[in-house]
């Protein structure tokens, strides 16, 4: 039988890997206590955001690992990731999150589609787009003019190909959870909106898998819920060596190698 290889070794994933099993753990501790001792209230919602926008520094610190041997937050870096942060916020639950209830309200199939495709678009693009940006702030370009250039440049000769990928990555995630009934799952419809709001508040659900061991314990600890938590911590370090391994390809392809410039065929006369 053929093996199957990863394409890095485990000691080059188990630092990206450690930050993100510690960072998630944090993070849902955090929420737990939250939710517990602020219930459904406003100052629980305030919270939610500032664990989105801290989220999304401990996502970047994590690909930190992946792509540098001697990692460094660079501190002008923070502004750029909390304020992309900050738009899908707003975009997700200032304009998204109140037409969800009136398109779910109206049960119409020519609002509910393109309300899907909207959400399901945001889901596609918004991690791939935000690791292109981690990789300039990686590379020490970090004001908005930096960025943008070199934004632009990746997307315009790289981009295909990690997109692609994380596309796979991100249907292999909602197949697994289907099967488990975790809160990306196809059991309760494919609700794009719902994947979207996780993306954004739980970070990268490939690293934040422990939100899942969250909803689970709040059930209370039955040993049916026990079994349940051990499925999904598996489910879970299978998220991490895939997303892990995605993060070394695209530290091969936008770091090391540098943007690979289309080639041009120029027609002879």
């Amino acid at each position: 039988m053929s093996k199957i290889k990863l394409s890095y070794s485990f000691k080059e994933l188990s630092k990206p890997m450690g930050w993100a099993i510690l960072l998630s753990f944090l993070y849902n501790i955090a929420y737990i206590y939250g939710s517990a001792y602020l219930g459904a209230s406003l100052a629980l919602y305030f919270l939610i955001v500032l664990l989105s926008l801290i989220s999304a520094v401990g996502l970047y610190w994590i690909c930190l690992q992946a792509w540098q041997d001697h990692p460094k937050l660079d501190k002008d870096a923070l502004l750029p990731i909390v304020v992309y942060q900050g738009i899908l916020i707003t975009l997700t639950m200032g304009v998204l999150s109140p037409l969800h209830t009136v398109v779910a309200n109206l049960d119409l199939w020519y609002l509910t589609l393109p309300y899907q495709i909207v959400c399901a678009l945001l889901i596609v693009l918004a991690h791939p787009l935000e690791l292109c940006m981690f990789t300039s702030l990686a590379q020490g370009k970090t004001s908005f003019r930096q960025i943008k250039t070199d934004m632009k440049a990746k997307l315009k000769n790289s981009f295909k190909p990690i997109w692609n990928r994380y596309a796979l990555l991100l249907l292999m995630v909602i197949f697994l959870d289907s099967l488990v009934g975790a809160p990306l799952s196809m059991a309760s419809g494919l609700d794009a909106f719902a994947i979207l709001s996780g993306l954004v508040f739980y970070a990268n659900p490939m690293f934040s898998w422990m939100f899942a061991l969250t909803m689970a314990a709040g059930f209370g600890m039955t040993s049916s819920i026990i079994a349940y938590l051990i499925l999904l911590f598996g489910i879970g370090m299978v998220y991490l060596i895939v997303e892990c391994n995605y993060l070394f390809m695209i530290k091969k392809n936008w770091i090391t190698d540098g943007i690979k410039k289309a080639k041009a065929h120029k027609k002879k006369k």
